[in-house]
């Protein structure tokens, strides 16, 4: 056997044994809403975004927020939805996750806005919080006034809602690299179905690609 041969064929057999070693853990999980009433199932997570359905087997409809959820308490189904979970060690966009946008936090704050020496504090001069659902729920991150992100990896094109505070402007771009067409806002935006961009028929819903704090 030549010497290149037999690196290529010591190198796959590494990667085959490192490989599991390095895949994210998970846990799968089946929670049934049997009689139509909120049934919680023993799980409890870091944070809800952990969460994800993998398949639907009731024909309930199960909507995120509605028929199953995530709160204190752990897991819980609703209104006669039954569905497969899967429990990850990360969460999308979270620290140790794929897809985060480089900075900002993706848990929630202990209270809003955020304060205190939460990830390092100085909060004070204010900021905004970017969430993946209206009404500012699911997957969020939040950037102090003066912060800034180019791309925003899994958040990309998935904002749903802004939170603003202490007197923070925001400026969203529908392109990575702040390009694009652009809009400012210094207040709320609970559902950016209703925010247009300029000059289209658009909305801003799951179409901002970058973002300035300012």
């Amino acid at each position: 056997m030549k010497l290149g041969t037999t690196i290529r064929f010591v190198g796959l057999a590494l990667g085959t044994l490192i490989l599991p070693m390095i895949a994210q853990p998970q846990q799968s999980v089946t929670c049934e809403s049997n009689d139509g009433r909120r049934k919680y199932c023993g799980v409890n997570v870091n944070n809800a975004n952990q969460v994800v359905l993998r398949r639907q087997i009731s024909q309930s409809a199960c909507i995120r927020g509605n028929s199953w959820g995530v709160d204190r308490n752990g897991l819980w189904v609703d209104r006669g939805c039954r569905a497969e979970f899967t429990i990850n060690s990360w969460y999308p966009g979270g620290p140790g996750g794929p897809g985060g946008p480089g900075g900002g936090w993706w848990e929630p704050s202990p209270s809003w806005p955020p304060g205190g020496d939460w990830h390092g504090g100085n909060w004070n001069r204010g900021g905004a919080c970017f969430y993946k659902d209206r009404n500012f729920g699911g997957g969020q991150f939040c950037l102090r006034r003066g912060e800034a992100r180019d791309s925003l990896g899994s958040f990309g094109d998935d904002i749903s809602s802004i939170r603003v505070f202490g007197g923070a402007r925001v400026t969203v771009f529908n392109d990575r690299g702040y390009r694009g067409r652009s809009a400012r806002t210094n207040g709320d935006v609970p559902d950016l179905r209703q925010w247009r961009v300029p000059g289209t028929n658009n909305t801003w819903n799951n179409r901002i690609s970058s973002v300035q704090v300012q």
